[in-house]
C-alpha cells in the first residue's frame, strides 16, 4: 500500500503540475496522506476542531496549548496529528486513509457545541459520523440551543448524529452543560470539568497600583448582553482608572506564535489590581494571574453556571446586574491574598480513566 500511495502520489502530481484546472484539494490531500503514511499503522491521537490563525480569539488558542500540554503528559507515547476546524473538513480524504479502528479523536474544546456555531457543530458531526469506529471524546464544551424553530432544528440534528456513535463521549464545560448533554445525548458518556486554560501554570505579580487600575476585558460580539453605552457607563462608575480590552486581537493568531501570544495577553491581566470581565476566558486569565475578578452575565448560562467552579475562591465575585459593580471592585480591592485550586489533579488528571483510557 505504502508503494502504491507513492506511485499514485507521484503520478497526480505531474498531472496536477501539467494541467492548470486540476483539483488542488486531490494533490493536497495525497501530499498530506503521503507525509504522514508512517503514522498510518501507528496507535494515534487525532485532535481536531483547533482554531485556525485567522480565529483571533486568543481564549481559543490558549486551549490548544494547554490541551497538548495534557495530552503530552497523559499520551506521551502516541502521536499526535493536529487538524484545525478548515484542515479536518479539507483533508477529510487523507484523514479517512490514515486512522485506523484504534486511533483516538480528541474535538477542541469552547463554547460551540449549539446553533450559535453551526460551523463549528457542521465540524464535530462530521468528524462523529465519518469515524463510527474510532474512540471520540468532545473536551469540554459550553452546550447551548438557541429556542427557536431553527435552533430547536439544529438540536435535533446534532441529537441524531451523535446517537449513531457507539463509543462518543461529551463533557460539558459548566454544570447546565453537563446536565444539557446527558440529557440530550444519552447514548453518549457525558460528564462536567472546568476549561482546561485552568490546567496551565499560575503566574502572578505582587505589585500594587496607587491608585488601583481596572481592566475592563468586555466582549463585543453577539454573546455580550451589554450595549455600547452599558459597556462605557461601566468605566464611568468606576473612580479608578480604567482600561478596555477584549481576547479577540486584531490580529492573526499563528502556530507558532500562540505561546507568545498568550504571554502577551497575560500581561494586561498581570498588571491590573481588578478585572471586569464578561469573556469567559476573562474570567480564566484572572484567575490564572491570580488577580480579583468580577465576573458579568453573557446571552446565556455560559458564565452564570461556569462561575460554580469558582465558588471557594473568594476574589471571583459575580456581579447580578451593573449597579452592583462598584461595590464588588471596592470589595475586591480589600482581598490581601488568593486562594489557589489544583486544577489538574482535582479535575483533569481523572479524564483518561474515566473515559476508559488508563
Amino acid at each position: 500500500m505504502k508503494t502504491t500511495l507513492a506511485k499514485i502520489y507521484r503520478r497526480v502530481k505531474k498531472i496536477v503540475y501539467k494541467t492548470v484546472t486540476a483539483p488542488k484539494w486531490i494533490i493536497d490531500n495525497l501530499t498530506f496522506a503521503y507525509s504522514h503514511k508512517k503514522l498510518k499503522n501507528q496507535k494515534k491521537i487525532i485532535y481536531t476542531l483547533t482554531p485556525p490563525p485567522y480565529l483571533k480569539n486568543i481564549g481559543d488558542h490558549a486551549q490548544v496549548i494547554a490541551i497538548r500540554a495534557w495530552l503530552n503528559k497523559h499520551f506521551s507515547k502516541f502521536p499526535v496529528i493536529e487538524m484545525d476546524k478548515n484542515r479536518g473538513h479539507y483533508l477529510l480524504p487523507a484523514l479517512q486513509w490514515l486512522v485506523q479502528p484504534d486511533d483516538i479523536f480528541f474535538l477542541h474544546s469552547g463554547g460551540n457545541l449549539g446553533d450559535r456555531g453551526k460551523w463549528s457543530e457542521g465540524m464535530r458531526r462530521e468528524m462523529i459520523s465519518t469515524f463510527p469506529n474510532n474512540q471520540i471524546i468532545s473536551l469540554p464544551q459550553t452546550i447551548f440551543f438557541s429556542d427557536t424553530p431553527s435552533g430547536q432544528a439544529e438540536k435535533e440534528i446534532s441529537r441524531s448524529i451523535y446517537a449513531s456513535h457507539p463509543n462518543l463521549t461529551l463533557i460539558g464545560r459548566d454544570p447546565r452543560s453537563g446536565e444539557l448533554a446527558a440529557e440530550l445525548f444519552p447514548q453518549a458518556q457525558t460528564f462536567c470539568m472546568p476549561d482546561f486554560v485552568l490546567s496551565l501554570p499560575l503566574r502572578s505579580s505582587k505589585q500594587r497600583n496607587d491608585p488601583p487600575q481596572i481592566l475592563l476585558c468586555l466582549r463585543l460580539d453577539i454573546e455580550s448582553a451589554l450595549t455600547p453605552k452599558q459597556r462605557q457607563e461601566i468605566g464611568d462608575s468606576l473612580p479608578y482608572e480604567c482600561t478596555y480590552y477584549d481576547t479577540t486581537l486584531e490580529k492573526e493568531i499563528a502556530i507558532e506564535r500562540r505561546e507568545a501570544t498568550l504571554d502577551d495577553t497575560l500581561k494586561h491581566f498581570l498588571a491590573a489590581d481588578i478585572v471586569v470581565t464578561d469573556r469567559y476566558h476573562g474570567l480564566i486569565f484572572t484567575v490564572l494571574c491570580q488577580k480579583p475578578c468580577v465576573v458579568l452575565q453573557t446571552v446565556d448560562h455560559k458564565l452564570t453556571s461556569a462561575i460554580h467552579w469558582f465558588k471557594d475562591i473568594p476574589s471571583v465575585m459575580f456581579a447580578q446586574n451593573l449597579d452592583e459593580i462598584p461595590s464588588l471592585v471596592e470589595n475586591c480591592l480589600k482581598i490581601e491574598s488568593q486562594k489557589t485550586i489544583d486544577w489538574s489533579g482535582t479535575y483533569f488528571d481523572k479524564i483518561p480513566q474515566l473515559v476508559g483510557l488508563q
